[in-house]
This record gives C-alpha cells, structure tokens and sequence, in this order.
C-alpha cells in the first residue's frame, strides 16, 4: 500500500477516493474518523490519508488526481 493524498478536508479525501475507484484502482481511507481524537492530538498527526491497496497502481492513481487537477481542481 502507499499513500497518494493527505487532507484535513475528509470530503476532499473522499471525492479523490471515488475518482480513483472508479478507475478500478482499489483505495483505502486512513485516519477517517479524526473527531474521535479532536482536542487530544495534532490534527497533522491524524489526517484522513488515501492509500492504493496495490503498489502497481500508485504511479497510475499519481497521473489521475494530476490529470484531475489540472482540470481546474486543485489537490
């Protein structure tokens, strides 16, 4: 697995994870429920992070949300 996005906006992880899925590259989401630690640790420490499951897609899900992102969106 590797990490292809961070960001404190969940619903940002999120939409990027739909994206990638429907691509057919299967994700997981870390740190998605950061409420239940809000106030007790940096929120740096616990940002909703957005992995692929598997390492040969990491360079194709890259070029996508770059793709996305040239489209206006900013990641």
């Amino acid at each position: 697995m590797r990490k292809v996005f961070e960001s404190w906006r969940q619903e940002k992880v999120g939409h990027f994870q739909s994206i990638l899925e429907s691509n057919g590259i299967s994700t997981l989401i870390k740190n998605d429920c950061i409420s239940a630690v809000e106030g007790t640790t940096p929120l740096d420490d616990v940002l909703p992070e957005l992995w692929v499951v598997n390492d040969g897609d990491y360079q194709m899900a890259l070029s996508i949300l770059a793709q996305f992102s040239k489209e206006g969106q900013r990641l």
